[in-house]
C-alpha cells in the first residue's frame, strides 16, 4: 500500500516547518522527540556563539552550528520523504 501524494507533501512540509513533525506523523514518536531535541539543542548553541557579531571570536564557531542545523534539517526533510514514499508490505 503507497501513501497518497497529498499526504506525502503535507508529512513533508511539516518536518520542513517543525524539525522531527514528520518523523511524528509517520508513527516515529520517539525518534521525531529526538531529532528535534538534537536540532534545536544545535541551533541554540550556534546562536549562543554570536554569529551576527563579526568581531566576535566565536563568530565562525556560531555560524558553523547554524549551517549544521541547518543541514540536518535539510536530511530530517528528506529522511521523510524517503519513509513516507516507501512501499509497505
Amino acid at each position: 500500500m503507497k501513501r497518497s501524494g497529498g499526504k506525502i507533501v503535507l508529512l513533508v512540509l511539516g518536518s520542513a516547518v517543525l524539525p522531527g513533525l514528520g518523523h511524528v506523523l509517520l508513527g516515529l514518536k520517539a525518534r521525531g522527540g529526538a531529532l528535534f531535541a538534537v536540532v534545536l539543542a544545535t541551533a541554540l548553541v550556534g546562536l549562543s556563539l554570536e554569529p551576527r557579531n563579526l568581531s566576535a571570536a566565536t563568530y565562525e564557531y556560531g555560524r558553523t552550528y547554524l549551517l549544521v542545523a541547518a543541514i540536518m534539517q535539510l536530511l530530517l526533510v528528506l529522511d521523510v520523504f524517503t519513509r513516507a514514499s516507501r512501499r509497505r508490505a
